[in-house]
């Protein structure tokens, strides 16, 4: 059983999807349970197909609610001693913490979960965030394995979080379905075009991106600008997207990114904290260089070391990561609009990484062999599963 607080448009939901399916190939009888979006999410349930087998928890959400929030854990429990999960692995903040507690509560016998990005940062205030540590540290005593999508995340949550130790963490990158990127020919269109791609939340540091535009279009740079996306933060896009009507592009919510990522040439981010953000995976695997501030998991999506520097930048082979500063992230989208060239080159050695790095069949394969691991060492894993595995 796969526990997910939300299917909301982001790479939780991509993840936990495909695992879902992927994994049912593979001789697991597998169910994702999932909470409710809020209105500012963007519900990304269109993504399910007939067939996927879906359990809905509707007290489960991503709000601190107590008396929702307890409902959701009867909600948890009740589907986990129906279901009788041999594992259950939870995504996520609020579905880590009921989800796990459910399954101590419902005597489940392995049980991980999985960070796609660290909640302890950036996102709530010094005593919230206090609070929430000593939770994820007390459920990571009953947690087998402690899933991360990046080596940063380990290093943070173990080292300086304290979360638990560096030992009961496993680095397990995500992988998604990325044929129809790396089928996307090189955008060839003049001028540069740059795309941004996320939820207008305060993680995501939109007035950042909103100075970074103006930065970059007070300076006369023959550079547009492509938003998809929506949220709370979504004013200062509004009001550029009207100052600037042939230069900035607001989208709003998109079902599909490919068909704006094949109008781009650069892949924009501006977060404050990310695990390994989707749109830089997928602007990769369509050959998009990057520019990005260095936080979270970003920081091993580069290739190599620095090639070279720049005012506020790191340089390297598939991507720049640079202060969280207008005039630095303004600055070397300037530059690869200056020299195109630079930018096809950057591409072509990101979609090479994305190839290596972020196919779904090297997630499904790491999960696989996780779950097997721990079946194996607890005596549960089931015949016909052993037979598969020598194959």
């Amino acid at each position: 059983m796969r526990v997910i607080t939300r299917l909301n448009i982001g790479g939780p939901a991509m993840h936990t999807l495909l695992l879902t399916r992927e994994l049912g190939a593979r001789h697991y009888r597998t169910v994702l349970v999932a909470g409710v979006c809020e209105a500012a999410d963007g519900d990304a349930s269109f993504g399910l197909r007939p067939g996927d087998a879906v359990e809905w928890a509707p007290a489960l959400s991503r709000a601190v609610r107590p008396w929702s929030n307890l409902r959701a854990l009867w909600q948890l429990w009740r589907l986990m001693r129906r279901e009788r999960p041999v594992i259950v692995h939870t995504h996520t903040a609020m579905a880590g913490c009921l989800g796990r507690l459910a399954a101590v509560l419902s005597g489940t016998p392995i049980i991980i979960h999985t960070f796609h990005g660290n909640s302890l940062s950036q996102y709530f205030s010094r005593f919230s965030a206090g609070a929430f540590r000593w939770i994820e540290q007390v459920l990571a005593r009953s947690t087998d394995v402690l899933c991360v999508v990046s080596a940063q995340q380990a290093e943070e949550l173990s080292g300086k979080f304290h979360v638990a130790p560096r030992g009961k963490f496993r680095v397990v990158p995500l992988g998604l379905e990325l044929d129809d990127y790396f089928a996307l020919p090189p955008c060839t269109a003049a001028p540069l075009t740059v795309g941004w791609f996320g939820r207008m939340v305060p993680v995501k540091d939109v007035p950042l991106l909103a100075e970074t535009i103006a930065c970059a279009l007070r300076h006369g740079s023959d550079i547009r600008f492509i938003i998809a996306g929506d949220g709370p933060e979504r004013g200062a896009i509004e009001t550029l997207a009207r100052q600037y009507p042939e230069r900035v592009e607001w989208l709003g919510w998109q079902q599909e990114i490919l068909p704006a990522m094949a109008r781009c040439h650069v892949v924009l981010q501006t977060s404050r904290n990310e695990g390994t953000p989707v749109a830089l995976i997928q602007g990769m695997a369509a050959a998009r260089p990057f520019v990005s501030t260095a936080v979270g998991g970003v920081v091993d999506m580069v290739a190599g070391g620095v090639e070279h520097l720049s005012a506020g930048a790191d340089w390297y082979a598939n991507g720049v990561l640079a202060d969280a500063h207008p005039q630095a992230l303004a600055w070397a989208l300037k530059t690869l609009a200056r020299d195109q060239a630079l930018a096809a080159r950057m591409g072509a050695d990101g979609r090479a990484f994305a190839s290596r790095h972020y196919r779904k069949e090297a997630l499904v394969e790491n999960v696989d062999a996780l779950y097997r691991e721990l079946l194996r060492k607890k005596n549960l894993i089931q015949p016909q599963m052993h037979a598969d595995a020598h194959r």
